[in-house]
């Protein structure tokens, strides 16, 4: 099994060449077109993995479709014609996660109705909408399908999908996002946390959670729509450390979007695309300024990183979508790695850390909703453990499941296009 693991990495190397020292691209190939048998000319994320697709949830909202016939295309006649590529977007409803994993509602979260499919906002709701951009989730804010906001941090149900934080450090979200814990206290009933969250440097909230509780930031304004939840997190537990560590909280399920929306209107151009239909439901591109030629061994761009793939034959017709995305090169690593792993990984001790804490006061914007004092646990000597190897350094992430899933298509999609 080792073995087989180390071929599969190193197929996995020699077809996606890093582009930078610290990346390396990766090519999610779609079903192929051939013009003497494989004549299917539509692609959703089932015959094409770079689509987006939620694989907890089984929902899929893109399509790229060719509407000309397909006798109008092969060797002899390779073109495209205007008007005649779409792709198209849908929203779907979504769970936040500690709504599916503990019923909480969210603050000016959704409601969704799947016979009419609408979506109704309210003071609490269970439900976001969603929907992919070119192979990348992103949310429909407020439910509407042409307001994107990439989503930035989504922790799953998993248990190691969790964040630990001690006193006074910062957790740095993404996109200038941090959060900071100020206080802890471990003493209250039920215990609880002052919590900051800031953008750039700039204070955005200030709040006391109790331990058991959601906090969520919700933004008055973004572009045109009111009342948008932007950040949720679950404060799973509150509690003291070993000695002479401070106290620390623990965050789970937490959900972070961008505030950088993008609003797709009628007549925006997108690569050689057009928008054809842009609403709250749905969105509609086509080529409508521009033919695509499928010359013999080329590489068509249309927007982004998705592109047309055409084989090296002048005989034969072949050709599929690709998505090229980046990422890190330390999962290349791992890969090649994979077959070193083995039971016996040697523990990893604990290093002792000496901590001064100075306490901090609540701020007076907190004071009316929580206790005059935040108190904080005094710190104790510590004592050095060892702990377990964690989970994920045995287990590869999910890109690297993504890779191995990549193989047959990279081998499938090399001899078609190889073929003739």
């Amino acid at each position: 099994m080792m073995k087989i693991l180390a071929i599969f990495a190193l197929l996995i190397i020699l077809a996606t060449p890093a582009t930078a020292a610290n990346v390396t691209k990766v090519e999610i190939r779609g079903a192929a077109y051939d013009e003497s048998q494989y004549k299917n000319l539509s692609w959703d994320a089932q015959r094409f993995p770079g689509l987006w697709y939620n694989f907890n949830g089984g929902k899929q909202s893109e399509t790229l479709n060719i509407i000309q016939s397909a006798s109008t295309l092969k060797s002899t006649s390779r073109t495209i014609l205007k008007d005649n590529l779409f792709y198209n977007t849908s929203r779907t409803d979504q769970n936040f996660t500690v709504f599916t994993e503990k019923g909480r509602m969210i603050e000016n979260g959704l409601s969704y109705t799947s016979a009419t499919n609408t979506y109704t906002k309210s003071t609490t709701g269970g439900k976001y909408a969603q929907l992919g951009w070119f192979g990348v989730q992103y949310v429909a804010v407020n439910g509407k399908a042409n307001k994107l906001a990439k989503v930035l941090i989504s922790q799953g149900r998993g248990i190691e999908e969790k964040k630990t934080l001690k006193l006074g450090t910062t957790w740095s979200l993404g996109e200038g996002y941090n959060l900071t814990v100020e206080s802890l206290d471990t003493t209250a009933s039920p215990r609880q946390a002052w919590l900051n969250l800031s953008k750039d440097g700039k204070v955005l909230d200030n709040k006391v959670v109790n331990e058991g509780d959601i906090y969520s930031y919700i933004e008055k304004n973004l572009k045109g729509e009111s009342d948008v939840p932007i950040f949720v997190t679950y404060v799973e537990g509150i509690f003291t450390g070993g000695e002479g560590m401070s106290a620390l909280v623990q965050l789970r399920y937490t959900w972070l979007i961008s505030q950088n929306v993008l609003e797709v209107k009628q007549g925006d151009k997108f690569g050689v695309f057009e928008v054809k239909e842009a609403n709250e439901d749905y969105l509609s591109l086509y080529n409508k300024d521009k033919q695509i030629d499928l010359g013999q061994n080329t590489v068509q761009p249309l927007y982004g990183d998705l592109k047309f793939k055409v084989a090296d034959s002048s005989t034969k017709l072949r050709f599929y979508p690709i998505i090229e995305q980046t990422i890190p090169a330390a999962t290349r690593v791992e890969l090649k790695a994979a077959s070193a792993v083995t039971a016996t990984a040697q523990a990893t001790t604990v290093p002792t850390i000496k901590q001064s804490v100075t306490p901090v006061s609540t701020p007076a914007s907190v004071q009316a909703a929580a206790p005059t004092v935040i108190s904080t646990s005094a710190p104790t000597k510590i004592q050095t453990a060892t702990a377990k190897t964690p989970l994920n350094t045995l287990v590869p992430d999910q890109w690297t499941w993504a890779l191995f899933a990549l193989i047959g298509l990279v081998t499938t999609g090399y001899l078609v296009l190889r073929r003739g």
